[in-house]
């Protein structure tokens, strides 16, 4: 069997399934933030336990960030518990109930990011915002065909209409 006869037989890859309903207008709300958050080719996104959702580059400056209103979700740890508004609670429904339990064994405690100061937003302490991406991955990036990194660039600017 040549090889064009393997690739041939491989199943197509599966597309994302969302473990959400985009039709919940707090989903629909939290898609709007995403929308509005600058991005860096080699960053990130994060949620602070400040309850501050933040675009960061790979070295963890923030492009940009908005206040999200706390939320209640069955699993969680009940210090971290509230009743009130459900933004975190769906952002938090975007990931694994196993990932968001692991995250906050790790130390998750998020709070209502509309009460954390506008300044804090942008400069947050330090124990906020996670370490910066290892120079090993850096160089990984840097070193990504060309063609890979203007499918990134094209798919960024396309979010940015």
């Amino acid at each position: 069997m040549t090889d064009l006869d393997k690739t041939q037989e491989q199943p197509p890859t599966p597309a994302c399934i969302r473990n959400y309903d985009i039709n919940d207008p707090l989903q629909q709300e939290v898609t709007c933030v995403f929308d509005r958050l600058k991005n860096d080719i080699m960053g990130i996104i994060a949620l602070g336990n400040d309850g501050v959702l933040r675009s960061l580059t790979a070295d963890r400056r923030v492009l940009s960030a908005e206040g999200l209103r706390h939320s209640f979700l069955p699993y969680l740890d009940p210090d971290v518990r509230s009743s009130g508004p459900e933004l975190i609670e769906a952002f938090l429904r975007r990931f694994p109930e196993d990932y968001v339990k692991r995250a906050q064994e790790q130390g998750l405690k998020t709070s209502d990011g509309t009460k954390t100061a506008k300044e804090k937003w942008f400069k947050p302490d330090e124990d906020i915002l996670p370490p910066p991406l290892p120079q090993e991955e850096l160089e990984k990036a840097r070193n990504m065909p060309e063609d890979q990194k203007e499918l990134l660039r094209q798919r960024m600017r396309e979010r940015e209409k």
